[in-house]
């Protein structure tokens, strides 16, 4: 099968013209038709998925990593298999990728290649707490667009699954040869430890403009990454601070275990080094499943390079014959074949079986065909208005029905926050840099705040509206004070740190701090911050209930408790990815987003009440309201009702 042609129509996208073509197949800009956007589609050649399983495997990785939520990476859309093509559906970043911005304009300022590798390394850290690794990182896969976000694509699923299967080529790559880690070249397992240095070969290209191992051959090049030492930055330019060449060599070095432990880590590391504000913390480990590091630390291989002082010639000859043996066949395969393991990922205890005794929590009725990609919901009066990462309205669903209700407003793409208050629900939208208040009794937008900056979170209460503004996710966060209407302007401030997540309980507004292990509080006359307590790693979700503040520890798995009055925090582990919390009737629901389960713990004793339960693919939004608690499926494009006893 040749190229697809100009009004071709493939799994429902009208194909436009070529963006790119590659090994793997042919990225098109396409129109999906039934949302009526852009998109870019990515073909994979036909050939290399014929193999019906092969297939399948593919289609199921694809599915499992559009779960990934990253505002730098390039969102899957939809995945699928017609007319014998494998394709994925991606968001189209109008824009140039990173070789293109560096070749036109020239190395980068430090601060301004440091920030890039910040949000790399943060999108990075996201794909392998999936338990992936993206196995070609490198300037051709990063994009920027005009306002000059970053963002990562090229996911690598189709590298993987074809490497996993075996389903390569004498002409085939798996992975770029100026950015590709030892350890891929010699056929060893590969984890997420090589997407750093991947990573450090591309801060290396912002700063000098250079590839790190400049060689007129491809064996040359292979040797390099092997066994030359990784170059300093400020050989290229002398203007250059020492501390970036300290990054690059840590994250170029040739033995993994040397490396950062995390691409987040590389890319504070830069920042810090670049003279950057921030709050670097401790350094830790975030892959899981099969992009983890192993458990038990492997014996150096004979094809490392030998320090200097011992014997280089049986090392040199057994290297050249490996490199010659990867020039000659061109498959560097990774050594386990880089399959996600999910086995290896915590799994949901089965539930138990039904008995004379009604369980205390069960998982109710599901609502399919909920928005696209939803991720947060709003309970007022038996209607639940939900947000979809997908869609430019709201999505409003009668519950006991079932069914849409009310005119379901335009609140554009965009969105990233959905609060309600009242009969109001308020929608915070960052592409257009707008807070919307919408009615819920008739369904239209009532008010509008134009935001100076990208409005991420929002919430809403008895001191008013609050609105968490920021322009880079590396940069500092403003916390804007409005009435309860939205009508008045009533003061900001300032979070060098960022905020992650806000609430309302108590009597205080909660904030927790994105850079920072430490949730704030203000109390209700909107007065100054004050502590509120320490956690164990950053937060990444609030909710307030039975007494007690709940934050979501994505790093670590974990569920904490905060007691308002004593400031005392308990830390349990809970959820694998644990996304939004709600708390009803003392207990705690927890979505467990990569177990496809939700978590409900006992408030007072935090044990788990039942054993988790089973809900549609990436739950993340959880709400109570109307009786029971809902969950929105972000991958299934559900919601779900579970109920639960007084």
């Amino acid at each position: 099968m040749g190229e697809l042609t100009p009004g071709t129509v493939l799994g429902g996208c009208r194909i436009d013209g070529v963006v790119g073509r590659g090994g793997m197949g042919v990225v098109y800009r396409a129109h999906q038709l039934d949302l009526d956007r852009d998109v870019a589609l990515k073909v994979i050649a036909p050939e290399l998925v014929e193999d019906p399983q092969i297939r399948q495997r593919f289609l199921t990785e694809a599915r499992a990593a559009g779960a990934v939520e990253h505002p730098n990476v390039v969102p899957v859309h939809g995945v699928g298999v017609a007319e014998g093509r494998a394709y994925l559906v991606m968001r189209y970043v109008a824009g140039s990728d990173l070789r293109t911005v560096v070749r036109a304009e020239g190395p980068l300022e430090p601060q301004r290649a440091a920030g890039i590798a910040m949000r790399l390394g943060d999108a990075l850290d996201a794909i392998h707490r999936a338990g992936y690794v993206h196995r070609d990182v490198k300037p051709q896969n990063v994009m920027v667009d005009a306002a000059g976000h970053v963002y990562l694509s090229d996911f690598g699923l189709a590298k993987q699954t074809l490497a996993s299967s075996g389903q390569t080529r004498s002409e085939q790559w798996v992975g770029t040869l100026d950015y590709v880690a030892p350890e891929q070249i010699r056929g060893e397992r590969v984890d997420a430890r090589a997407d750093v240095y991947s990573l450090g070969g591309v801060l290396y290209f912002m700063l000098t403009g250079r590839v790190p191992f400049e060689r007129e051959a491809d064996q040359a090049k292979l040797w390099a990454h092997l066994a030359d030492p990784p170059p300093r930055p400020s050989e290229s330019r002398r203007q250059l601070p020492p501390e970036l060449d300290a990054v690059v060599l840590r994250a170029l070095a040739k033995d993994p275990a040397e490396r950062y432990p995390s691409a987040g880590d590389l890319g504070r590391a830069a920042r810090a080094a670049a003279g950057l504000p921030g709050d670097s913390g401790p350094e830790r480990t975030v892959a899981r499943g099969a992009a983890a590091p192993a458990t038990t630390v492997a014996s150096r291989s004979r094809f490392a390079p030998v320090r200097a002082g011992r014997r280089r010639g049986p090392v040199l000859a057994a290297a050249a014959l490996i490199v010659a043996a990867a020039v000659v066949a061109l498959v560097l395969l990774d050594g386990d074949g880089g399959q996600r393991d999910r086995a290896a990922l915590p799994t949901a205890t089965s539930s138990p079986q039904p008995t004379a005794t009604p369980k205390p929590v069960r998982v109710g009725a599901t609502i399919r065909k909920v928005g696209v990609r939803p991720f947060g919901i709003a309970v007022v009066d038996g209607d639940a208005w939900v947000v979809s990462a997908g869609l430019d309205r709201l999505t409003c669903l009668d519950l006991a029905a079932r069914k849409r209700c009310k005119p379901e407003p335009f609140v554009a793409t965009g969105t990233s926050d959905i609060e309600r208050d009242g009969d109001m629900v308020w929608v915070a939208n960052q592409r257009h840099r707008q807070v919307v208040g919408v009615s819920t009794r008739t369904g239209s937008v009532i008010q509008r705040i134009r935001t100076t900056q990208r409005p991420m979170r929002v919430a809403a209460g008895p001191s008013g509206l609050w609105i968490v503004e920021r322009e880079l996710p590396e940069g500092p966060a403003l916390l804007m004070h409005y009435d309860r209407d939205g009508t008045t302007w009533l003061g900001q401030s300032e979070f060098p740190a960022g905020i992650a997540a806000l609430t309302y309980g108590g009597g205080y507004l909660w904030l927790a701090l994105e850079r920072k292990r430490r949730v704030l509080r203000i109390p209700r006359d909107g007065t100054e911050p004050e502590h509120g307590g320490w956690l164990n790693a950053p937060a990444t979700e609030l909710a307030y209930g039975a007494g007690y503040l709940w934050a979501s520890v994505r790093e670590e798995d974990a569920v904490a408790r905060i007691n308002p009055r004593t400031g005392i925090t308990l830390t349990r582990a809970a959820a694998n990815n644990p996304g939004q919390l709600a708390v009803a009737r003392n207990r705690v629901f927890v979505a467990s987003n990569l177990d496809d389960t939700v978590v409900v713990l006992d408030a007072r004793t935090r044990k788990p009440v039942v054993d988790p339960l089973d809900v549609p693919a990436n739950p993340h939004a959880v709400e109570a309201g109307d009786g029971h608690v809902w969950v929105a499926g972000l991958g299934a494009n559900t919601l779900t009702r579970i109920d639960y006893r007084p």
